[in-house]
């Protein structure tokens, strides 16, 4: 819950940031609604909130698309720099993991290269070629803008750093639950075999990283001697009161806000 809430921090300083604020209750019924949309594959169901910011309060698509991809980005290196982290202190082999792990990196440079305007512009124009997007070039480059600025180096590493806080509570849920079945296992390890749970189910683009994310945090739980039922045990506990509760709090907000929500402005 504490990770829930401060990602809802994250997303209303996004809003202010670039001169979209909502009516508190407004903004926690939306943010939380679309929460049943995290076993989308990729999470792209969550472009929803896109779609409910233009159409219900009159944000633009060049804002509430570039927010969500931030919140995406920045979700991500948070995570891989939990895993790298916890590497650390990881004292069984890497095998299996390398590949996943390299293409993990490249994520920070891409986010470096993209915080160069220049840049954007190399892509716009490339974009721009295509009959397509070319009618909607204006648009394009109103969210380029966007993401620019939730991308400098300030906002950056503000929102690294909530970020990265907001997944270690669900790293210390793990540790948690392994020493409530009575097998403790040391917070450095538990922070790598989540994150790096996490991570293979995001690269993987399944709906949630179901199948991924607990196979891999089974795999790495058996590595450290854990029995297969004990491990088994653990990733679902931890996926229940992650994945499923975000599912069903979004729900829940959903079915009380739907009205609100889905009608004209």
């Amino acid at each position: 819950m504490i990770n829930y809430g401060l990602r809802f921090w994250r997303w209303e300083i996004y809003l202010k940031t670039l001169g979209s604020p909502l009516p508190l209750r407004q903004s926690i019924c939306l943010y939380f609604a679309t929460y049943m949309m995290v076993i989308t594959p990729g999470k792209i169901g969550e472009v929803f909130k896109a779609g409910i910011l233009k159409e219900r309060f009159g944000i633009p698509l060049s804002h509430g698309i570039p927010i969500i991809v931030a919140e995406r980005i920045y979700d991500f290196l948070a995570v891989l720099i939990l895993a790298v982290v916890g590497i650390f202190f990881w004292p069984g082999s890497f095998t299996g993991l390398t590949t996943g792990l390299w293409a993990a990196a490249g994520i920070p440079i891409l986010l470096f290269l993209f915080q160069r305007p220049g840049i954007r512009r190399f892509f716009l124009s490339k974009a721009a070629r295509s009959p397509l997007l070319a009618k909607h070039r204006p648009g394009l480059e109103e969210s380029l803008d966007s993401m620019g600025i939730l991308l400098r180096p300030s906002q950056t590493t503000f929102s690294i750093l909530l970020s990265t806080v907001a997944w270690l509570c669900e790293c210390l849920g793990l540790w948690l639950v392994c020493s409530g079945l009575g097998f403790p296992i040391p917070l450095g390890q538990a922070i790598f075999i989540y994150a790096a749970g996490t991570l293979v189910g995001s690269l993987s683009f399944l709906p949630g990283g179901l199948g991924g994310t607990e196979a891999t945090i089974i795999w790495l739980l058996g590595s450290l001697q854990m029995t297969g039922a004990t491990a088994a045990a653990v990733a679902l506990l931890v996926r229940l009161f992650t994945l499923w509760l975000a599912v069903v709090i979004g729900l829940v907000f959903f079915l009380a806000a739907r009205k609100d929500l889905l009608q004209d402005k």
